[in-house]
């Protein structure tokens, strides 16, 4: 199973090349909201950030948000290249969704000791973000 979200399933059935007398393989059905949900959703990106941010706080100053940003905007290329180049995503409208789900969930990590983090707004643009990126159309050409 990949990362690509499919949008919609094919109306044929996929033909094995296994050769006379093999069965014919279903089309993978389309995604549901949930599958949707998990493909956006930068897990293995977001596990890096957090390690690589807990690293920082035990070792830096907490005035030196340089550090920080740098990690955040490494976590930024990380998710587009990760699911490009590594996991073979191709839908233009999917990466792009993934990195803002990526910078939504790295905004409500941040230290509450940021002049710029409040945990209010970051708690609700979580949720919404949530809720309603897998609901995006992805039918768009790549």
């Amino acid at each position: 199973m990949g990362r690509s979200i499919i949008t919609a399933a094919p109306a044929t059935t996929v033909a094995s090349r296994a050769g006379p007398g093999s069965e014919a393989q279903a089309a993978p059905a389309a995604d549901g909201y949930s599958d949707a949900l998990m493909k956006l959703i930068p897990a293995e990106v977001i596990g890096v950030y957090i390690a690589m941010q807990s690293i920082l706080i035990n070792a830096t100053p907490k005035s030196n948000w340089v550090a920080f940003l740098v990690v955040f905007m490494f976590g930024v290329f990380a998710t587009y290249f990760y699911l490009r180049v590594s996991l073979k995503v191709t839908n233009k409208l999917q990466l792009g969704l993934s990195v803002g789900a990526f910078c939504v969930w790295a905004y409500s990590m941040v230290p509450p000791e940021c002049p710029l983090y409040n945990g209010t707004y970051a708690g609700l643009l979580l949720i919404a973000y949530t809720f309603i990126a897998p609901k995006i159309s992805l039918d768009v050409k790549s």
